[in-house]
């Protein structure tokens, strides 16, 4: 799989793995998606470079930060849309943009696998950094100001991450947007166990499974 993934779906034009049509002509609608063709260790290093800097930094684009407390785009401040930024129908007013822009849960944490298999490299190491932060940011924000995990997130800084469109304001997978900063510094072990987390301002209980905040 990852042979052909390599020989058939890499854009060099674009720089990113792309879907095709049955007429094997690409669908140049470039999201999330395209970059989990790193689970599968079907990226050379060079293309994985090229897309952390051409995609995932692109403030126009899938707007991660290399600097936390860069300003970066406003229209898609907390990253990783679930569309690339600069596509046309990126949240465009009166379509159905559920998955047109919207940030969600499972493309975090897939994107995050695929970007941990080329950890080595210094740019995929500043984008795994810079998603865990935005994600993180992005849910606790929403977490501190109402209790909502939200089903996804509308990215646009104007909104503060809130729910997207007609998203259900607690729903499981929204936690996966918090879950990969554990991930990242150390906290989840193999097998599934939590390891104990204090903070000043968070109380946690700990059962060998999991870690709740209140």
């Amino acid at each position: 799989m990852a042979k052909n993934i390599q020989q058939y779906l890499w854009d060099e034009s674009c720089g990113i793995f792309i879907n095709k049509f049955s007429n094997d002509t690409f669908y140049r609608v470039i999201s999330p998606t395209s970059f989990y063709a790193m689970q599968s260790l079907a990226t050379s290093d060079l293309q994985a470079t090229r897309m952390a800097k051409e995609w995932l930094f692109n403030s126009s684009r899938f707007c991660l930060r290399v600097i936390s407390n860069s300003e970066g785009s406003q229209d898609c401040y907390w990253g990783l849309p679930s569309i690339s930024a600069d596509d046309p129908t990126y949240l465009k007013p009166g379509v159905w943009n559920y998955w047109r822009g919207f940030t969600w849960g499972p493309m975090a944490i897939l994107t995050y696998w695929s970007l941990q298999n080329y950890a080595h490299l210094p740019d995929i190491q500043q984008a795994k950094g810079a998603l865990c932060g935005q994600m993180e940011g992005m849910m606790m924000n929403q977490w501190v100001a109402n209790r909502f995990i939200c089903e996804n997130y509308d990215p646009r800084k104007e909104f503060g991450g809130q729910c997207g469109g007609t998203a259900t304001p607690f729903y499981h997978w929204g936690a996966l947007s918090g879950l990969i900063s554990l991930i990242e510094e150390g906290h989840w072990q193999d097998g599934g166990v939590f390891s104990p987390i204090l903070t000043k301002n968070q109380e946690t209980l700990f059962d060998e499974r999991k870690v709740v905040y209140s």
